[in-house]
Formats: C-alpha cells, structure tokens, sequence
C-alpha cells in the first residue's frame, strides 16, 4: 500500500493538453488520498504543464506515441496502491469516483465498472457525441443494459492474467477483461460518474467519430474474424438501439436534449461506420489511444 493510499490512479494523456491539468485535479480534489501518476506520450511536457498549474504528482514522459495497454501498464508498474484505476486526459472524476470506488473493491469485487456523464448536456452535438459513443454507459441503465468499462482492478489480477496488451490501438480493456473467469466481471455501479469531455462542433465531432470508428475498425481487423464490410453494420445497427437507451439511462433535461439530437446522431454513426471500414481494410495508421 502506498502511505496508506488503497487506489492507484493512472491518468494518461497524450501530447500533454492543456485538459490534462483539470483531470489531475479532479482527482486530487477526491474526498480520500489517492496515488496519482500520469503517463504521457506523443511529446509534449506534462510535467511543467502541471508544475505551473501548481499540481506536484509523478509524471512518466515517452516521446514516442503508446497505445493506452502500454500507458496502463507504465502507470500500474509505477505505483503500488492494491487497487488501480484510469482516467483519460479528457474526463474529469465527479465528487466520490473513488471512494465509491473502493467500497466495492474492499467488500471483495475485483472489478468495478463507472458511468459516463455528458461535460455538455445542452448541446444538442455534444448530446450525440456522448449517444454514440457511451449510449450503453449512460447512468441510468439497468445492470442487464449497461457495458461494463471504465474499470478499476485489484492489483493482483495483472499478476495472475497479465498485463494489457500494448500493441493495440483500441479495445485492450476489452482484451484483457476477455482473460478473466465470469465470476470477475465488473461490478456496475452508476454512482461512478466520469464526465468525458464532448466535442460541441459538427465537423470536429464527425471527424472524432471517423476516428473512433477507424480505431474500432482496426480492432475488429486485428481479430482477422470480419469481412470488410461487416464493421460498416456493426456500428451502424446502434441507430436502432440508441433512443431506447436514451429513455432508458437519461432523464429529465438531459433526456429532452438526447432525443432532440437523434437526427445528429444517425450522422455520427454514420461518420464512424465509415471509419471503421477504413480501419479494418488500412488500420489505424494514424491512429491514437481511446
């Protein structure tokens, strides 16, 4: 245990943004002491960029681009905390993420899964942003309905199943979690929000959704189980499946803004459809971590 600490907390960023500085600090902000380190790679200088912000936690550069299994893993080598937890440079942890957290992990859970907030419920491009890419995430869904990521884990499985595969460019979660027995899947617990940062723009959320997609495509590919064409369908079909999650995980206000942004949301897909095509035939050259 780290001076007592219990959870770990590895934020990864990428080129260092200027986001990084809000993601540390809603950490630190938590109502118990947390192990926070950062991973960042690509370049950038994490380390001044928090140090101005006033913010002192260990900084781990690489220069290079990781993947996020390679990231995740720097950051569980570089800390000691029984139980470990991610947060991207593009979230925020809401008041309780870890504490909340750590009560299901020391009443014996080995894995414990978070919810997803919109950081803009009243933008209707930012609401089918969030739709398209969390809509199984939402926070009021029912534990049969909801995905289960966003994981934190105990320590000890890296030891057990290993450590997350590094040459993915998505879906190393969904990797490793495949290594685990039924009886480890993550426990969901919606009163872990995470706010995720959404794009408010039309063209830079399509182009976001290309990219998630072509990720995506590169995931299947990398499985050599899909024909070319089938990412195409299996991003696509969502559109079915997106207003009754909605209703189902959102309520009040947020909801009213989530259904206005269908129309929207059928265009994200759609975006992200093609970039999974993309990846799946060319990967994701160009690629980042999720």
């Amino acid at each position: 245990m780290a001076d007592g600490r219990e959870l770990a907390v590895v934020v990864i960023g990428f080129r260092a943004p200027a986001e990084l500085v809000a993601a540390v600090r809603s950490l630190l902000a938590q109502n118990i002491p947390l192990e926070v380190v950062v991973v960042n790679s690509g370049g950038g200088n994490a380390q001044a960029l928090l140090a101005d912000a006033g913010l002192a936690v260990p900084v781990i550069e690489f220069e290079q681009r990781l993947f996020a299994g390679a990231a995740r893993n720097s950051g569980i080598a570089a800390t000691k905390a029984p139980f470990v937890a991610f947060l991207a440079d593009d979230c925020l942890a809401c008041p309780r993420w870890a504490e909340v957290r750590l009560r299901h992990h020391r009443e014996g859970a080995a894995t414990v899964a978070s919810a997803i907030v919109n950081s803009h419920p009243r933008n209707l491009v930012a609401c089918a942003a969030h739709l398209v890419t969390y809509m199984r995430r939402l926070p009021g869904l029912p534990d049969e309905k909801a995905q289960r990521y966003g994981v934190s884990f105990d320590r000890r499985l890296f030891d057990q199943y290993g450590l997350f595969d590094e040459r993915l460019a998505s879906g190393e979660d969904t990797e490793f979690m495949a290594r685990l027995p039924e009886a480890m899947r993550p426990v969901w617990e919606p009163r872990i929000l995470t706010i995720h940062r959404n794009e408010t723009r039309l063209l830079d959320m399509l182009a976001d959704q290309y990219r998630r997609g072509r990720r995506y495509g590169a995931y299947l590919g990398s499985l050599d189980a899909e024909k070319p064409q089938r990412p195409f369908r299996k991003v696509f079909r969502d559109r079915r499946n997106v207003a009754k999650l909605a209703r189902a995980g959102l309520s009040g206000t947020e909801r009213t803004f989530a259904m206005m942004s269908l129309p929207i949301v059928w265009l994200a897909l759609f975006a992200k459809s093609l970039g999974a095509v993309a990846g799946a035939k060319y990967g994701d050259k160009a690629g980042r971590r999720q």
